[in-house]
Formats: C-alpha cells, sequence, structure tokens
C-alpha cells in the first residue's frame, strides 16, 4: 500500500494570534513619497497570500503550551529536521525568526515582492524571543507536503490531555511507528512519560 503524504498546515498571517504581524517600514527610495504604490500593493498582496507554519526549538517552554496547545491539553509534533528539510518541495522556504526593537524595513533591492513578504513574515519583536522560532512558507494558505519522508520524531501530549485523546494518539504513534509521550506536572518542573515506544528495528 502507498505511505500516505505527510502536511503541515499553513495558515494565513492574518488568521494568527499577534496583531503585529507583517508589521514593516518603507526605505524613502522604496515608498518613493507615494503611499498607494504599485510596490506597496505587491507586496502587501503577497503578505495577504503567504502561508505560514510555526515551530519552535524547544518543547518545555510553558507558555507555548499555554497558549497554543489547548491550555496543556494538546499536542506537539517533535520533527527531525533533516529529513523535514530533504521532503519540502523546492517552493516551499524555512527561516529562523529574527527578534528585534524595530519592525524590517523594506529597501528598493532585486527581491519580489513574495520574497519581501517572507522577509516582513521573519521577523517579530524581542518580546517573543524566548519562543525561539522557526517558520515555514508556503505560497498561499493550505498545506506545505514534505513527501512521504518519516519526519516525525515524537509525539508529546500536554498534561490536561484526555485520556480518550491519549489512546488515540497512541494509536496514532504506532501507525507513524514513533514515539508518543505525556508530560507530568510537578510544581515548577514537567517531566514526559513514554506511553507508547516503537520496537527497535533489527540490524540486518
Amino acid at each position: 500500500m502507498e505511505k500516505q503524504k505527510r502536511l503541515i498546515g499553513c495558515p494565513l498571517f492574518s488568521e494568527m494570534n499577534d496583531p503585529m504581524e507583517g508589521s514593516h517600514r518603507l526605505s524613502q527610495r522604496f515608498s518613493g513619497g507615494s503611499p498607494d504604490s504599485k510596490r506597496q500593493e505587491a507586496v502587501d498582496d503577497a503578505l495577504a497570500t503567504t502561508g505560514i507554519a510555526s515551530m519552535s526549538e524547544v518543547s518545555d517552554h510553558e507558555p507555548m503550551w499555554a497558549h497554543y496547545a489547548d491550555q496543556f491539553g494538546g499536542m506537539c509534533a517533535q520533527y527531525n529536521v533533516n529529513a523535514l528539510l530533504r521532503g519540502l518541495d523546492d517552493t516551499v522556504a524555512i527561516t529562523r525568526m529574527i527578534y528585534s526593537e524595530l519592525e524590517p524595513i523594506l529597501a528598493m533591492d532585486r527581491s519580489t515582492p513574495t520574497e519581501k513578504a517572507r522577509h516582513c513574515l521573519s521577523s517579530k519583536t524581542v518580546r517573543w524571543a524566548s519562543e525561539r522560532e522557526w517558520r515555514i512558507f508556503r505560497d498561499g494558505r493550505g498545506q506545505a507536503s514534505y513527501g512521504r519522508a518519516a519526519a516525525v520524531r515524537k509525539i508529546l501530549l500536554g498534561s490536561r490531555t484526555s485520556p480518550a485523546e491519549q489512546g488515540r494518539l497512541v494509536e496514532v504513534g504506532q501507525q507513524l511507528q514513533v514515539q508518543v509521550s505525556v508530560m507530568k506536572v510537578e510544581a515548577y518542573s514537567m517531566q514526559f512519560t513514554t506511553l507508547y515506544q516503537p520496537p527497535k528495528k533489527e540490524a540486518r
């Protein structure tokens, strides 16, 4: 049986939780002194139609579990970065976020409106720096495919994940042959306990 494609959902920046997403300034030469510049319109159009998937370098960040994982009731997928990068289509870009006190400046250069939009969406205020975010960009809202690569390494469940949901995700882990662990909270610390561990592959 043919394996199903692996997909990552990419919403538009207007659907994300930070109202400052996409903020930027224009260099004087880029704006040309005209607020309705065609160049600016092209960037705005690209911003409005860029799909984004957000990832993080860390899995034990309490505010992210609260904000993005249903107040510790959701889950987190951990990826093998090399496998993910090998599987992504050439039209998909991945970048590490920049955290700054000031929004990015769009200059008059050879970059396309899409590249300028991705530049804007690769920067956030320093107050988000603890998230250590990476982003995947695609053209349009939808799904980024990483082919049939076995890129998921672990499925991590929050401490408030229901027993029924834990059971369902253990079944998913068995299908994918990846480890499934659930968070246990003690005072100000968290630990992950394994619910399912795939059997080791025999050496040939």
